[in-house]
């Protein structure tokens, strides 16, 4: 089995790691990604095999080449009989590679294929590369339907295409598993602000780059500071978009009421800390973020794009509100601070709601599933992956 990345960060990172963990017990496993993947996964060393892939995360020719051929030396030496590639751009330099070695590929795909504003090629171009390639392709996995009709949209075979969600250790997350007695030196030191504030704290989290919109959730934040001055604001991550939110946040005269975590390596314990949290997405796949939260037992307002709707059922789990309205996220937390039975009856149907759609063990299951029709379907054709 042969698991290549893109650079990424966050969730796709965690979700990737929680399926090499449980197939290098089954399978022999090599992994080919940037570094920055493989820093967090050094202690399954002499269990999986690693290689450092230069691959980079925007169009750079010269540098994907290299990175082909640099595939086509890996699947050749690993005699791969199946390729689980994660992240569009790492499909485009894989595929060519592993055809070479009639070796079924499976894609992955965790967030909308194109962001427009982010490229200087037109989007007919993705469309043409992304109906080429097709062809190559045994299976797709997309992590919710919305992007598993954003794919039929660009004119990839219905039938190849199956969605399994996201899914998260439920037991890690449980209401009131994480006791503060429990933190870490390090978990105390990094939800030291959390720790001081006795009111109602109001949190999200995400990687700060510009589609999680957490420069809406400043700006709502700043107008709910009005009418309740009390309450106080959390974001935890860290990002290229940093330095520009804090400067809203002196724009806003919030400084003193939005505090920036950085990265936290306890989010139980920071979801533990919160009264509410706040998902406010330009774009989103199937957030991992919202799942912790909800399976915490926190009432959620997330913006109605992507997957979420699929995660939240508005009024019933949580909040939803149009994406990029900064007055109906204000409004949606203004109303939840004032309700705390609602904020309590949303949170428990949230965390009963994700423990029974969402467990780790339903994707692990339905993600094998696919293996093993790829697995079928490969061996039909060819009998065994030559070297």
């Amino acid at each position: 089995m042969l698991y290549v990345a893109r650079p990424q960060t966050g969730g796709m990172s965690r979700h990737l790691r929680t399926l090499i963990t449980h197939f290098s017990r089954q399978w022999d496993v090599c992994v080919a990604a940037p570094s920055a993947l493989l820093t967090p996964v050094d202690r399954m060393a002499g269990v999986v095999k690693y290689v450092k892939l230069s691959l980079p995360g925007h169009a750079a020719p010269l540098r994907d080449i290299a990175v082909l051929m640099q595939l086509v030396r890996i699947c050749r030496e690993e005699r791969a009989e199946l390729v689980h590639v994660h992240g569009y751009k790492a499909a485009l330099v894989t595929l060519p590679a592993a055809r070479l070695f009639r070796c079924p590929v499976l894609v992955t795909v965790h967030n909308s294929l194109l962001y427009p504003d982010k490229s200087i090629l037109p989007e007919s171009y993705f469309h043409r590369v992304l109906r080429g390639l097709d062809p190559l392709v045994a299976r797709y996995i997309t992590v919710s339907e919305a992007l598993q009709r954003e794919l039929m949209g660009r004119g990839i075979n219905p039938g190849k295409i199956v969605t399994i969600y996201n899914g998260i250790d439920t037991r890690k997350f449980a209401v009131n598993m994480c006791s503060r007695k429990a933190w870490t030196k390090e978990g105390k030191e990094e939800l030291l602000p959390l720790q001081g504030f006795p009111g109602l704290k109001v949190g999200t989290a995400g990687r700060l780059v510009f589609h999680k919109g957490l420069d809406l959730f400043i700006r709502a934040a700043a107008r709910v500071a009005k009418q309740y001055p009390e309450v106080r604001f959390f974001i935890a991550g860290e990002g290229p978009e940093r330095a520009k939110l804090e400067s809203l946040c002196d724009l806003l005269g919030m400084r003193e009421k939005v505090f920036f975590l950085g990265h936290v390596n306890q989010m139980p314990a920071y979801l533990s800390c919160l009264d509410l949290f706040v998902l406010p997405s330009r774009s989103e796949g199937l957030s991992l973020s919202l799942l912790e939260a909800g399976s915490s037992g926190l009432p959620l307002i997330a913006s109605a794009v992507g997957g979420i709707p699929e995660i939240i059922r508005h009024g019933k789990t949580g909040l939803l509100v149009p994406s990029e309205d900064v007055i109906a996220l204000e409004k949606a937390i203004s109303w939840l601070i004032s309700q705390p039975r609602n904020r309590k009856k949303l949170g428990q149907e949230a965390a009963g709601d994700i423990r029974s759609r969402f467990a780790e063990e339903n994707m692990l299951k339905e993600t094998e599933k696919v293996y093993e029709e790829v697995f079928s379907q490969s061996a039909k054709g060819k009998g065994s992956c030559p070297v």
